[in-house]
């Protein structure tokens, strides 16, 4: 089953981080094969940590709360709190082939729609759909964000590449499903490839 982990940075928490990097790695390399993606969140300047998001195929909640406690910046107490959804790809991109240009910026979009608006999104499909291949070029990856049993579809997530913050607003603001008022709560981060995941620095 594939899930979007987000694990929070605790403030302040850059000495320990510092001081776990090497067996952070080490653990997210052991996990390489499962992965689609995994980088850090970061404010929209893209200049400060604020937690890590992975893409990952884990068995069930249980292992991904095992994952989570076994990362070592948790372990060591520099992340603390982690939010979980079951997710699934729209399109097949891992970090490894996945469409980006070098010199791009990414940042990653999680949106959590309105209760009860599924015919909305239904109302708006076509028109996202084509939006979508409007700007295909753009998708690192995007997908279904759904609920635990996996049946239903609660909102989005998606990373993009591109050049700057204007042009990573743009888009969103041009979605179908933002000016349809679909969305309840929206996350805008950017986004990196971590350094393990990072097929321009392998």
């Amino acid at each position: 089953m594939l899930y979007a982990i987000k694990i929070f940075d605790i403030e302040n928490s850059g000495p320990i981080r510092d001081e776990y990097r090497d067996a952070h790695l080490d653990y997210i390399s052991k996990t390489e094969q499962q992965t689609m993606f995994a980088g850090p969140i970061l404010t929209e300047n893209l200049l400060t940590e604020l937690g890590s998001h992975r893409l990952i195929n884990l068995p069930n909640r249980a292992a991904v709360e095992q994952h989570i406690a076994g990362e070592p910046y948790v372990i060591g107490g520099a992340q603390h709190g982690s939010e979980v959804h079951r997710w699934s790809p729209s399109v097949p991109y891992t970090w490894r082939d996945c469409p980006r240009k070098k010199g791009n910026v990414q940042y990653l979009i999680h949106a959590i729609d309105k209760p009860d608006k599924g015919s909305l999104r239904e109302e708006l499909s076509s028109e996202h759909k084509a939006y979508e291949k409007s700007v295909e070029n753009l998708y690192v990856t995007r997908g279904r964000l759904l609920t635990d049993d996996g049946q239903h579809q609660i909102g989005s997530l998606m990373i993009i590449d591109v050049a700057n913050l204007t042009m990573a607003r743009e888009f969103w603001e041009n979605e179908p499903f933002v000016k349809g008022d679909l969305f309840d709560q929206v996350e805008f981060y950017g986004w990196r490839f971590g350094r393990v995941f990072d097929k321009f620095k392998l």
